[in-house]
């Protein structure tokens, strides 16, 4: 049986989800694919072909493809499969944190906003609604792309966003208290953006058991790297079902769920306590499926040598 948590200790199930395909990113495989197809074989040079076609002003805060939209809608669907498996560890969040750019809040519908809010988009089908509400969709600028200064990577105005997903938050959109984002950050100022997430924003302010941050390719990257460096430190300590997690890229639309346990710092106060990420296990929703198979087999066979 798990460990209870205590107040010196938090569980949290983690969804981590890359936004689907966007129209930008068939350009940018179409670019590398071009450069191929004429003989540029060197991975610099088609970098910079890629990068070209971001350029264009029309892709600004660009939206998901037709595809990224089936690709959003196959994994609500694999969700609703895992949250209402007999015996399933992994519960619905209740709580997305979402970059505030259009393809990751196009995503985030997508996959957890309940059929009956959200018309005929959605492709989450529940026998009872009333018994599983939509969560609470927070827009937060901390879980934006890198911007870059192209077009796809800036977003629109957030009375625009509003109107176009009103079921999100966007309040912290409009506090002007800390510094904007400047165009033009390098990775090392993204990586240093999602630290300061996990370890202020997830660790103390976040209390829901389950939760979902809709984020970007290149947010995720960073933060794994942040987590390499804990792991290094002999801080936390890791299960991933990924030979090289630390470099593995997230693709497109990729939902991963992860098992956070964070301990309480030393001498915090108890009313308040101050927690630390040391434990994380994570799997593909396909993997975590077949864990609670597993799982449930096990309880069975266990029962019957009761019998």
């Amino acid at each position: 049986m798990a460990e209870a948590p205590t107040k010196n200790t938090k569980k949290q199930t983690v969804y981590f989800v890359r936004h689907a395909e966007a129209a930008h990113n068939i350009l940018e495989r179409h670019a590398v694919e071009s450069a191929i197809a004429r003989g540029i074989l060197e991975k610099e040079e088609q970098e910079r072909c890629r990068r070209a076609v971001l350029n264009d002003e029309s892709l600004k805060d660009a939206p998901l493809s037709q595809n990224g939209i089936l690709e959003s809608r196959r994994g609500s669907r694999d969700l609703t499969v895992l949250n209402s498996m007999g015996g399933s560890k992994y519960r619905r969040p209740t709580l997305v944190l979402v970059s505030p750019l259009r393809r990751a809040l196009m995503t985030a519908t997508e996959l957890f906003l309940t059929s009956k809010e959200h018309g005929t988009t959605s492709a989450i089908v529940n026998e009872d609604e009333s018994a599983h509400p939509s969560p609470k969709f927070v827009a937060l600028e901390s879980l934006r792309e890198k911007r870059t200064g192209f077009a796809a990577d800036e977003r629109r105005s957030v009375d625009e966003l509003e109107q176009e997903f009103p079921h999100v938050d966007f309040s912290d959109l409009r506090d002007t208290s800390r510094a904007p984002i400047p165009i033009g950050e390098d990775n090392q100022t993204v990586r240093a953006r999602g630290r300061a997430f996990l370890e202020d924003k997830l660790a103390n302010e976040v209390s829901d058991e389950a939760v979902a941050l809709v984020t970007h390719k290149g947010w995720l990257r960073e933060l794994r790297k942040t987590l390499r460096s804990y792991v290094d430190q002999g801080q936390l300590h890791v299960d991933f079902d990924l030979d090289e997690w630390d470099q593995t890229l997230y693709k497109n639309a990729e939902v991963r769920v992860a098992e956070f346990g964070w301990e309480a710092q030393d001498g915090d106060d108890d009313e308040y306590p101050q927690f630390t990420l040391t434990s994380i296990v994570s799997r593909s929703v396909e993997n975590a499926m077949s864990s609670v198979v597993e799982n449930a087999v096990k309880h069975l066979i266990a029962q019957c040598g009761k019998c």
